[in-house]
């Protein structure tokens, strides 16, 4: 049975993907649990016996927490552009700097393959629609570090330590360690409470979108294939936010006048993204619909009675989370 080590697995998509995973897999699922929901949930888990948690911070890897590991996804870092701006210099070390650092520790030590959870955002603002063969434009701190990052990583690729980097869209759906953060999940929750949504700008800056759940199901995908090295667009739709905001109203059936413009708070990113690759690496998947994942995110928000908080707003908790660096 593999081992696969998930490092910054106790996060948004990590939290999704060991409960994928231990399916089928032996998971080490490495990370300080900022966010502590596998911790606390553990045991009510389907093959929980194949689960084991390490409470170690990235910038401590030793040999040793990469022994007999045969795959390595990693999801670490310090998500989006406003909580990477809020300390630059340490953003670029855990996005950067160390997970560099753990790839090379992996490869050392007889990691067969290495997926990177890497970021469209690297496109920061483009006129054309942009493939994976198009010139990246990193606008901020964050896309910078990451896409630094992925390029220093993949650069390790070999016959014997496969690289495979999926530059994720913007995220949404439902995880038990949950994210308002992310503009459809946002947006989905306002709507629900009747309130209104603001768009920076004129909403015609475009965005790729991806489901949780799909790119939870695509790291699995490549554990079962098992192809050779790649970079890869992961989305399954691009859309601008004008057009999307009107239809999560149209999904919900709320009126468009609880869409809000503010013209002061200009957003400069813009990328149209398209894949040129994903088919060839991904032949059958299949990606499940907004509306299934719209249904399933309503219902939890009702059911567990989520709301945007410290604990779901990546900024909110580092602002307090950066004070004890």
């Amino acid at each position: 049975m593999k081992k696969i080590l998930i490092l910054g697995g106790g996060g948004y998509v990590g939290t999704q993907l060991s409960k994928i995973l231990l399916k089928k897999y032996k998971v080490i699922n490495y990370d300080l649990f900022y966010f502590n929901w596998l911790i606390k949930n553990k045991k009510k888990l389907k093959n929980s016996n194949r689960l084991f948690l390490k409470k170690k911070n990235i910038l401590d890897v030793e040999d040793i927490d990469l022994k007999n590991v045969d795959i390595v996804c990693d999801l670490v870092g310090i998500a989006n552009d406003p909580s990477s701006d809020l300390n630059k210099s340490y953003s670029r070390i855990i996005n950067c700097d160390a997970r560099y650092k753990f790839a090379k520790l992996a490869k050392k030590n007889g990691v067969k393959r290495y997926i990177f959870n890497s970021t469209c955002s690297i496109y920061g603002f483009n006129k054309n629609k942009v493939f994976e063969t198009s010139k990246a434009n990193p606008l901020s701190c964050y896309a910078k570090s990451v896409y630094k990052a992925e390029k220093k990583i993949y650069s390790l690729k070999s016959k014997n330590f496969k690289v495979n980097v999926l530059r994720n869209a913007t995220l949404y759906g439902f995880s038990d360690t949950m994210r308002f953060d992310l503009v459809i999940n946002l947006f989905t929750y306002l709507l629900l409470h009747n309130k209104k949504i603001t768009i920076n700008g004129d909403g015609k800056q475009s965005r790729p979108f991806l489901s949780v759940i799909d790119v939870s199901r695509m790291y699995d995908y490549i554990i079962k294939h098992k192809p050779d090295s790649f970079i890869v667009n992961a989305l399954s739709f691009s859309s601008d936010i004008r057009s999307l905001s009107k239809k999560l109203t149209k999904i919900l059936k709320k009126p468009n006048t609880l869409i809000d413009f503010d013209s002061s708070k200009n957003d400069h990113r813009n990328y149209n993204v398209g894949s040129k690759n994903f088919r060839k690496f991904f032949k059958k998947f299949k990606f499940t619909s907004l509306e299934y994942d719209l249904k399933k995110l309503i219902n939890q928000i009702k059911e567990k009675k989520l709301k945007p908080n410290t604990n779901t707003i990546r900024v909110s908790f580092y602002k307090k989370k950066f004070k004890t660096l």
